[in-house]
């Protein structure tokens, strides 16, 4: 009878290598991603406005979740009230936030629409790298890897 061979586990140290690779791919399509995109004014608004929406479903759930707290505490026991009325105000901030989120997604939108507010920056592309990757990972050994040598 042959013997099956054993798959040989990969060490502790090699699986962080690895990890650490493709989080430095990652990274590196980020800074170039964003430096790309930040330096085009139709880019740079198209990005912002899908972080607009991102950031309207996080607060259309966190609306949700104040409407079902307050309808729990529609009648709330003698020492609720100040609870109650903490959670209303926030309610209210949230849609006030919601409310102004919205117009400014809008506006950015609109202005991804119009040819005259097309403008790309005269920069090289390359510092435009450099500052994203100084400004997301300030830390040197945070993002030594061999990919990112070429962008400093």
């Amino acid at each position: 009878m042959a013997r099956r061979k054993t798959k040989t586990s990969k060490t502790f140290q090699q699986r962080q290598t690895e990890r650490r690779r493709r989080d430095d791919a990652r990274d590196l399509a980020l800074v170039e991603e964003m430096a790309s995109s930040f330096s085009c004014s139709v880019g740079v608004a198209r990005d912002f406005a899908g972080q607009c929406e991102e950031r309207l479903e996080d607060l259309d759930f966190d609306l949700l979740c104040s409407k079902l707290a307050l309808d729990f505490w529609s009648s709330a026991p003698e020492p609720a009230p100040p609870v109650v009325d903490v959670l209303r105000e926030l309610a209210v901030e949230r849609q006030r936030h919601t409310d102004a989120i919205t117009r400014l997604r809008e506006r950015l939108l609109d202005l991804t629409k119009n040819n005259p507010t097309h403008h790309h920056l005269d920069l090289p592309l390359e510092h435009l790298q450099q500052q994203v990757r100084e400004r997301l990972f300030p830390d040197p050994d945070l993002d030594a890897g061999p990919e990112f040598r070429g962008i400093r």
